[in-house]
């Protein structure tokens, strides 16, 4: 018996013999052709918004090159030749300039190797116990060690060498120690601390020497801090005191407790004679310290506890030195150099020269030539071409329409298609305003549109322009700027400031940038009566303060020589004395270059001069202000920068050297092919305002739409399929029931 209950029960016209089911069906695709045709039309602008993000790529292509030709280093493209590959090569950056170099070579940088006397072999137990230094990480030997667990030991300091074995056989095993950097400053240390292993070994044996010197005396391997204890850096402890001698005189210090500072006040305080110091440098970006210790000529030493060799004062001689410490050795254009290694840089400005061969009797040689690569700048600048060209085949390929099919492209009669490649089209050829030489546009310089309005070049003509005026040639693809006078100087400006064209941007200026600095209350006339610690604060030295211990016995000229030397002051203060005062000034200008200095002791004759804060007469650090044009800037030191969303000026920044106030001078700014090229396809591409983002909002919201009323259509459809089955099922339950009154009154009457 067929239930009351309807819903979701399918009959398929049990007793009509009906296919409800596939009635049902057919009504229903009627039904979804509205929906399927919202499908088609999703479909569609899915696809477009797709064709749309690869043009988007194809423009940005286009910006890009724009981009690089805007940049003052494309047009500065230096080629490196050596005339001796075998001896020398080398490669040039950038900002490289042309110059030829006549380049000997004596020597070349070796890193320094030590090895061990022979042993039984790298696999048994040496015997030996103890702890030694290398490079100042203590290493703990246990009398169960082999060669091959001690250079493991060793590998895990990290302490700047390699440390290897070497098994020829039995007896004939040895341990070796290479420094991981080559020269004569970076040669291995090692010391026996505790025990004698290193001795023992064959590592190190008979007299010392001081390991470093300095002028007048030695310095130790670097350091971590300069006020941790020494102990704790090197991984060691439980050494109890140390005592050694300087001049004869005893100065016993502990690892455990005393810091490098420690250890130099110590020396300090015993009467040397000596004068000892913490000296930080920057190695690799990082800060490290060394003590130093000096006289009026190099003091003398003995060292019966090993504390002076485990600092690296001194260094007993090696067992076994396979490969000598040594720098390369070099002359170029007959001027005497050395390089810790033989990639050398810096010695020819933004140029790696890498030393091959060297020959101390008879050096080798070799001509450096570098020359200004036209080729480079051509490649550079066919890149615009090539971009260009690309987008048009792009745009083209996709708004084809075949006349016999019907069939069109998707970009066919896209307006955004249509608005890219005719602004594009125009711009190229555009005569750059302001410019007045001979190239003033592409055509100038080679470039023309076939006739598929595609560029072409001349590449002769292209060189040629290069070759008689590449400031003309670049000036046509640059920003370019130019000033009215020689204290005003045009630095940059982005895609959002307005060229002036022919005209010119007016700078007032209301407020002198000012460095910083800070006069000595009182002048220094005789040598400091103690040592005297300054600390260094402000805008310039960040959260940190920094603090630069003044030894005592130290004369004025000796307290400018210190501050200038010091690896972290040298590069950001100059040190001087005006009317015997010592002054301190910041090398830059602004606000950012602000900094004070104050010293733990009083200000004396007997000192530096700086004494306790506010003994010494500070002059604050200023930022330049003003306008450009009459707009508002932000001035950072002498550079002055026009403020965002300014009408003309926004982002052009200038340099103002003068010592004026007022109006100054003007600003003239040409906006060549590249940079409105960058300009016009950056506001293209903008994320928020520009075209294609425009598009594709569009385009989703109305994918959004169509996914809304597919819904509600969807919706309807199920309602609509529901009822369709319900009624063919009252149907189909109602043709039950005659035929069972049928077979019921068919009983009756027989």
């Amino acid at each position: 018996m067929i239930g009351s209950s309807l819903s979701g029960i399918s009959f398929s016209g049990l007793s009509s013999g009906i296919d409800s089911e596939s009635i049902i069906s057919r009504l229903l695709q009627i039904e979804a052709i509205p929906i399927n045709r919202l499908e088609s039309q999703k479909a569609q602008l899915q696809s477009r918004q797709t064709i749309l993000q690869q043009l988007k790529g194809q423009v940005s292509n286009l910006a890009g090159a724009g981009s690089k030709l805007n940049s003052a280093s494309t047009y500065q493209a230096i080629k490196a030749a050596s005339s001796d590959t075998a001896v020398a090569t080398m490669s040039a950056g950038t900002s490289s300039q042309a110059g030829t170099y006549e380049l000997t070579v004596s020597k070349l940088a070796k890193a320094h190797k030590v090895s061990s006397s022979a042993q039984a072999n790298t696999t048994d137990a040496l015997g030996y116990s103890g702890t030694f230094v290398v490079n100042g990480e203590a290493v703990e030997v246990t009398a169960s060690d082999t060669l091959k667990t001690l250079a493991q030991k060793i590998n895990d300091k990290q302490a700047g060498v390699v440390a290897s074995v070497l098994d020829g056989g039995t007896n004939n095993a040895y341990l070796t120690i290479t420094s991981s950097k080559s020269g004569a400053s970076n040669k291995a240390q090692v010391a026996d601390l505790s025990g004698t292993v290193a001795a023992d070994l064959g590592l190190i044996s008979g007299g010392s020497s001081i390991r470093s010197a300095i002028t007048n005396g030695a310095t130790s391997v670097a350091f971590t801090s300069s006020s941790t204890a020494v102990g704790e850096l090197m991984g060691v402890s439980g050494l109890g005191s140390l005592t050694f001698s300087v001049n004869s005189v005893d100065v016993t210090v502990d690892f455990d407790d005393d810091s490098l500072q420690d250890i130099a006040n110590a020396i300090n305080a015993a009467g040397t004679g000596a004068t000892a110091s913490v000296r930080s440098e920057t190695v690799d970006g990082t800060t490290v310290y060394h003590l130093d210790i000096s006289g009026a000529s190099t003091p003398t030493f003995t060292d019966p506890d090993s504390a002076l060799h485990a600092l690296g004062i001194l260094q007993q001689g090696f067992g076994s030195v396979l490969v000598t410490a040594q720098d390369a050795e070099y002359t170029l254009d007959g001027v005497s150099l050395t390089s810790a290694t033989n990639t050398v840089t810096g010695v020819i400005p933004d140029v790696t020269l890498t030393l091959l061969q060297a020959d101390e009797t008879t050096p080798k040689t070799s001509t450096l030539t570098l020359t200004r690569d036209d080729e480079k700048i051509v490649s550079n600048v066919k890149e615009v071409m090539n971009a260009f060209n690309s987008l048009i085949d792009f745009i083209r390929a996709n708004s084809a329409f075949d006349k016999e099919t019907f069939q069109s492209g998707p970009l066919f009669g896209d307006s955004t298609a249509r608005q890219v490649e005719d602004t594009v089209s125009n711009l190229v050829f555009r005569t750059v305003d302001g410019l007045t030489g001979t190239y003033t546009n592409l055509a100038d310089i080679g470039f023309s549109f076939d006739d598929q309005g595609k560029l072409t070049l001349d590449e002769s003509q292209l060189s040629t322009a290069i070759a008689s005026n590449l400031s003309e040639v670049s000036a046509v693809f640059r920003a370019m700027g130019s000033s009215t006078a020689n204290t005003l100087t045009y630095i940059s400006s982005t895609d959002k400031t307005v060229a002036s064209g022919s005209g010119y941007y007016s700078v007032n200026i209301t407020q002198l940038a000012t460095k910083g600095d800070l006069v000595a209350g009182v002048a220094q006339s005789s040598n400091t009566a103690s040592s005297e610690i300054l600390t260094f604060s402000g805008s310039l030295f960040g959260s940190t303060p920094y603090d630069l211990l003044v030894p005592s016995g130290y004369s004025q000229s000796a307290v400018v020589d210190l501050i200038n030397n010091d690896s972290k002051l040298q590069d950001i203060v100059v040190a001087t004395v005006e009317g015997g005062f010592l002054k301190i000034a910041s090398k830059n200008y602004g606000t950012s270059n602000d900094f004070t200095v104050v010293s733990n002791v009083a200000a004396a004759s007997d000192s530096t001069g700086i004494g306790l804060e506010g003994e010494s007469a500070k002059t604050d650090a200023l930022d330049v202000a003003g306008t450009i044009n009459g707009e508002e800037a932000t001035g950072n030191g002498q550079y002055l920068t026009g403020n965002s969303g300014n009408a003309t000026t926004d982002g052009l920044q200038i340099q103002y050297a003068g010592t004026t106030l007022g109006d100054v001078g003007s600003i003239q700014l040409t906006h060549g092919i590249g940079a409105l090229l960058q300009a016009q396809i950056n506001s293209m591409t903008d994320s928020i305002n520009g075209l294609f983002a425009a598009n594709d909002q569009s385009i989703q919201t109305q994918v959004e739409t169509i996914d809304d009323s597919i819904e509600r259509l969807t919706e309807a459809l199920l309602v609509k399929k529901q009822s369709l089955q319900q009624r063919f099922a009252a149907m189909e339950q109602a043709i039950s029931q005659l035929q069972t009154q049928q077979t019921g009154l068919s009983s009756m009457f027989g």
